[in-house]
């Protein structure tokens, strides 16, 4: 007896049926295998979604964190200053982790994070060959509080993009946190300075990014 009521006309299975068993036995069985072949795809898509993203922690920081990553990135040795460092092989794009230090405040811990952030303009103007500052403001990473810096610079005489996010875990009055700096190289797929941290490898890591163990 079928579930639907008749006035919604027959089910799908009433309707192929008829048709299915008229066709020849060759083309029945070609029929069935392709169903199989379908649901064997699904399950594989589901047991390997995700495969070959990986977890980096880091507990030896006054605000451990850990975010994921997958390829082109890889886990390579930190440099000075910095407690993470994933980057492609060439180089082109990296997510580097700093400690961050915040003064102490009173009320909304966004006024130091801007009196930083002016700070680290001024140091990346002299530092980063064709720096170009192209926004700012407030920034949240799974509702975590952040301060954002959004530029462009010259990497191998090619214009990059780069987003430096300046994070706390959230508490009233967190001093600690982290410095956050990604750099992608612009392409079809990051084609303005907006588009760092939103497309492309880096995009995991900066999303994925969490305070705690």
């Amino acid at each position: 007896m079928s579930i639907v009521r008749p006035e919604f006309g027959p089910t799908l299975p009433e309707m192929l049926g008829p048709r299915v068993r008229a066709l020849p036995r060759v083309a029945r069985l070609a029929l069935a295998a392709g169903a199989a072949a379908l649901v064997l795809l699904a399950i594989v898509l589901v047991a390997t979604r995700g495969a070959g993203v990986q977890t980096a922690q880091v507990d030896r920081t006054a605000a451990p964190f850990n975010v994921q990553y997958a390829a082109p990135l890889h886990r390579t040795a930190p440099r000075a200053g910095e407690v993470l460092r994933l980057e492609t092989a060439d180089g082109s794009s990296s997510f580097v982790v700093r400690p961050l230090l915040v003064p102490p405040y009173r009320g909304d811990v966004s006024a130091q994070l801007l009196a930083i952030a002016t700070r680290l303009t001024g140091e990346m103007r002299r530092s980063v060959p064709g720096f170009l500052l192209r926004q700012e403001g407030r920034a949240r990473i799974a509702n975590q509080p952040g301060y954002q810096l959004q530029y462009q610079f010259s990497e191998g005489g090619r214009t990059a993009y780069g987003r430096r996010v300046l994070i706390t875990p959230g508490g009233p009055h967190d001093r600690t946190g982290a410095d956050i700096d990604l750099r992608v190289p612009r392409s079809a797929r990051v084609p303005t300075f907006d588009s760092a941290g939103s497309t492309g490898a880096v995009k995991l890591p900066l999303r994925s990014f969490h305070f705690g163990s």
